[in-house]
């Protein structure tokens, strides 16, 4: 007999560096879940508040709640989160220890977005360093899938980036290319998977939330 499924998801996008694409992921796989009939809610926690405002352009296909840490302690914060009515909760977090500390604790999956930079790699390695920090304080192994984002395939970093990634042992999704098609889909309030659908850049979401729903025991 199956296992139950649980009953909520909570999928963390983090990452230490910022610049790295985490609002544009989380919104574009929160919106590609919601496609794919899922109950989502995504929360920002980022006092820059980038998700809420892309939410505010435009109309995205599921619920934005912003909740930064600011005024509030992390266990309020944590309160929070987990009542949120969805079936599946995706996080943008801000790049700070506080911020990555409480998403990662409430974390059931954490989406860790990198280019093709030595930066990007040694912020990576740091990211994971917390979130290996945070699964012996739980007593747990949170999945991690590391996204190789805004790849350029005509450089030597680029074509690299994956293979560099695989070296730290956690599971790598298949990379998302830089397409202007994910800066212009903010610039109208929209996901990938409403701006441009069947688009390059949507079938790129589209892999990456294969990826999501495998480790999460959710793929058909």
């Amino acid at each position: 007999m199956n296992s139950p499924r649980p009953m909520r998801t909570t999928i963390t996008v983090t990452q230490r560096k910022g610049g790295v694409g985490k609002t544009t992921i989380a919104i574009c796989i929160a919106a590609e879940l919601t496609r794919r009939g899922h109950d989502v809610a995504l929360v920002d926690s980022d006092p820059q508040r980038s998700a809420a405002h892309w939410a505010e352009l435009g109309n995205l296909e599921f619920p934005v709640y912003e909740m930064a840490l600011e005024d509030v302690s992390v266990s309020s914060w944590a309160q929070e989160v987990r009542s949120i009515q969805a079936g599946m909760v995706v996080i943008d977090t801000a790049p700070n220890a506080r911020g990555m500390g409480a998403s990662i604790a409430v974390a059931d999956l954490i989406l860790v977005p990198c280019t093709a930079s030595g930066l990007d790699l040694d912020a990576t390695a740091q990211t994971l360093a917390i979130i290996e920090a945070a699964r012996e304080r739980r007593r747990d192994r949170v999945q991690v899938i590391l996204v190789p984002n805004r790849l350029d395939g005509r450089t030597l970093e680029g074509r690299q980036l994956v293979e560099e990634l695989s070296e730290f042992g956690e599971i790598v999704a298949p990379p998302i290319a830089s397409r202007l098609a994910f800066v212009r889909s903010f610039t109208y309030g929209q996901s990938i998977a409403r701006f441009v659908p069947g688009d390059a850049a949507d079938r790129d979401i589209q892999a990456l939330a294969d990826e999501v729903e495998k480790v999460v025991g959710l793929a058909q």
